[in-house]
């Protein structure tokens, strides 16, 4: 049986491109099993429903323990996980090839592949490489790219954009009506604040900034399940000058990118590319302290273009924002031509694009 082996996780920047590539390889049937290795600590773990549906087997490491070892430490703690990635591979006889999307949950599988001797392929979603991927990569058949620009630190990449999950994608072809009704919702502007899959404080600051400045708007906003009960605490209903909708996370988060006119986002690879999909104006406010400052690399590929502004955390002023928002939302001509150039930006059919490499290599 031909088998895919794909690993990744941590946050949702590696976890959903994965299960993207996963779904639609299910789905077409290019491969006959499918396996997944990730972190017991990571984003993966507690969405292990939606790995139940599409993989045939999963396997969890302890990775988070990793952070902060010792060089002497982290060499033993790969050799050890990738010992028992090797006994997993084992019986699959060299029906296999591997797939790794970056972060520390990458590296036990690609050990174990190359120490196999099996074809290793990556996928590097952000604009700079992350270290994982820039060191793993030495050992790799091809790295696929989401960001044109990524290819120049890789001898053989391919741009390939970044992958969708199909659920995301069905909301495409709905209109937006259809899509507000199921919402149960009334037409109205509307902002989408996303702060990625672990949320941010300060953009979460902002939407509630911005509910209680704009009227006549909708503000959607995604806090991340850590900040969403203490946020659910300091809303007051009659201080809101706009509408407020509240989530801690959405799984489902292309009804809310559908009825969007305009988001302010964090600015990872995977939430970027899902807004161009959906051809949101943005304006990127990226993680100061994400490495090698990828965030602001991210967003300036969308900038340049513009369809989406740029501006860095410490230079945020809400009420610039505010009157940004108040300005863009009586523009329609404006955010047409911001929208357009962000659907330009997307790069499609990634998935399939890899799907049709990998399955000439088993």
């Amino acid at each position: 049986m031909r088998t895919l082996a794909l690993a990744g996780g941590g946050t949702g920047g590696h976890f959903f491109p994965l299960i993207a590539v996963a779904g639609e390889a299910k789905e077409s049937k290019t491969f006959e099993r499918l396996y997944f290795f990730g972190d017991r600590g990571g984003v993966e773990f507690k969405n292990r429903d939606l790995l139940e549906e599409i993989f045939d087997r999963s396997f969890f490491f302890r990775l988070r323990k990793f952070r902060g070892a010792s060089a002497l430490q982290k060499a033993a703690f790969l050799a050890s996980t990738a010992a028992v990635s090797l006994r997993i591979l084992k019986p699959l006889r060299g029906r296999f090839v591997s797939l790794v999307f970056g972060g520390y949950a990458s590296v036990p599988l690609a050990l174990a592949t190359r120490l196999r001797r099996r074809p290793l392929f990556l996928h590097e979603q952000n604009a700079v490489p992350g270290g994982a991927n820039a060191a793993l990569s030495k050992f790799a058949r091809r790295v696929f790219v989401a960001f044109p620009e990524a290819a120049d630190y890789f001898r053989r990449a391919e741009v390939v954009g970044m992958p969708l999950r199909r659920e995301l994608k069905r909301y495409k072809n709905l209109s937006r009506e259809e899509v507000l009704k199921d919402l149960g919702w009334e037409p109205k502007p509307t902002v989408l604040v996303l702060g990625g899959s672990q949320g941010a404080r300060t953009l979460n600051g902002l939407a509630l900034f911005l509910a209680r400045r704009l009227e006549g708007v909708r503000v959607v906003l995604v806090s991340g399940p850590r900040h969403y009960e203490t946020l659910k605490e300091e809303v007051e209903p009659s201080d809101l000058k706009a509408e407020l909708r509240l989530f801690p996370f959405c799984r489902e988060v292309g009804k809310l990118l559908r009825v969007a006119d305009f988001a302010v986002s964090r600015a990872g690879a995977s939430t970027a590319f899902e807004l161009a999909y959906f051809g949101v104006p943005t304006l990127f406010v990226p993680y100061p302290y994400a490495a090698r400052d990828h965030q602001a690399a991210n967003a300036r590929y969308f900038a340049r273009e513009g369809g989406a502004l740029l501006v860095r955390e410490e230079e945020l002023r809400p009420e610039a924002v505010a009157a940004l928002l108040k300005d863009l939302l009586s523009d329609p001509r404006t955010l047409n031509r911001m929208s357009e150039a962000m659907e330009r930006l997307f790069i499609p059919d990634a998935e399939r694009k890899i799907l049709k490499v990998l399955s000439e290599e088993v």
